[in-house]
């Protein structure tokens, strides 16, 4: 294979699954088998895996995908099982790109990302404003390729990427005003959506990117509090989505503090007071990968909670939790918990030379961090999908000799 360039290839299938990440699903699922296909044909594994070994961030990412394989022994719905184990071999494709790639192309790669984000906008926009239909999006809720849990997920990073580049002293004026233009639709098409997860998410995501930027000063307080004041404000005043959103959430909360679990948030409550009731018979270990409905519903069954409605206990018993952490507790117990926040210990402590991608690194990860307190990202096709690229190229910055 002498005569394929194996650097350009993997490139331009890296920047391929970019651009076509906010998308397209099936070429997402192209793009990811492609990279270990043609890895494996490139050979010269030995030199490979010294690489990986060199990325002492795999440690806990292997010791939690070992643990998730062992607790086949001890877990009894291997069809859920199946399909998480397929979700998981996803994260080939993160050594790879962490690995094989070179560092010199990042920023098209990410250039080739917002293209597609830019595709998906215009796109969102249309049917928001009822230009077009598109598939199952409404001007409800403009997500046109995804569900809009993810479709936030990917506007809070694009949006805070931009703001991100906004305050960075490596752009033209001229650059700059584009950039501008770029961020207010996204941050626009943001609050259009419902997805709160996002929403939530970005807040925190504001408030370190300021922090970053300026340290933690009074003015940086300020500042912080005057972007999110201004983009909320916004927000809150044109978008009748968001406005109904937050509406929805006081009164869910309010809900809550009444001990009313069923609405949105209060099945969330519901979830960890049952996954706690659970843990404290598997604490280490967890129930096994794929068994969270099997063992929800048996722990529903026990009749202790008669303080939930009839329809809080049917979506619990045959629903994920929607919290990463919960999952991953539910599944290998507190060990797995352990690795899986020690892999993210480690990615933050990534030795990044070049101040704005280690700056967006930070960013990226905290996004993810608070948006897994709401959903389980890394089931999801296109937010796994997000966090393996970028994860990926982040962790390829690491080591500055690979420029």
């Amino acid at each position: 294979m002498k005569y394929i360039n194996f650097e350009k290839t993997f490139f331009y299938i890296v920047l391929a699954l970019a651009f076509v990440l906010p998308i397209s699903r099936a070429l997402v699922s192209l793009f990811i088998i492609l990279l270990p296909f043609v890895w494996i044909i490139e050979g010269d594994f030995r030199n490979k895996f010294q690489k990986i070994q060199k990325k002492k961030i795999f440690l806990p990412l292997f010791g939690f995908f070992l643990l998730s394989i062992l607790s086949l022994l001890w877990s009894s719905d291997y069809d859920v099982a199946k399909n998480e184990l397929r979700i998981l071999s996803y994260f080939f494709a993160l050594f790879i790109i962490a690995t094989s790639l070179k560092q010199r192309y990042i920023n098209t790669i990410i250039t080739a990302f917002l293209s597609g984000m830019f595709i998906s906008e215009i796109i969102a926009y249309g049917v928001f404003f009822e230009l077009w239909t598109f598939k199952n999006a409404t001007p409800q809720d403009p997500s046109p390729f995804m569900s809009h849990i993810e479709y936030s997920i990917f506007l809070a990073f694009t949006s805070i990427l931009l703001l991100n580049r906004l305050f960075s002293k490596e752009y033209f004026f001229k650059e700059k005003i584009l950039l501008l233009f770029f961020f207010l639709t996204v941050t626009g098409n943001l609050f259009i959506t419902q997805g709160r997860t996002g929403q939530v998410a970005y807040v925190v995501a504001i408030i370190t990117m300021t922090v970053l930027h300026f340290k933690i000063t009074f003015k940086s307080l300020i500042l912080a509090l005057l972007l999110l004041s201004s983009i909320f404000g916004t927000a809150y005043s044109f978008s009748s989505n968001f406005h109904n959103r937050v509406t929805h959430t006081q009164d869910e909360i309010t809900s809550i503090l009444k001990g009313e679990l069923n609405s949105s948030w209060g099945i969330r409550v519901g979830f960890w007071i049952t996954t706690f009731h659970i843990l404290e018979k598997d604490p280490l270990l967890g129930v096994g990968i794929g068994d969270y409905k099997l063992v929800q519903k048996q722990e529903i069954d026990t009749g202790n909670y008669k303080y939930l409605s009839e329809e809080t206990k049917e979506f619990i018993s045959h629903n994920h939790p929607h919290n990463q952490y919960l999952l991953v507790l539910l599944e290998t117990g507190i060990i797995g918990l352990i690795l899986f926040l020690s892999f993210f210990y480690k990615y933050f402590k990534l030795n990044i030379q070049n101040r704005e991608l280690k700056q967006l690194s930070i960013i990226f990860g905290v996004i993810y961090s608070v948006g897994f307190l709401s959903e389980p990202l890394l089931i999801k096709q296109f937010t796994l999908s997000l966090f393996i690229l970028f994860f990926g190229l982040f962790i390829l910055l690491e080591n500055p000799k690979t420029i």
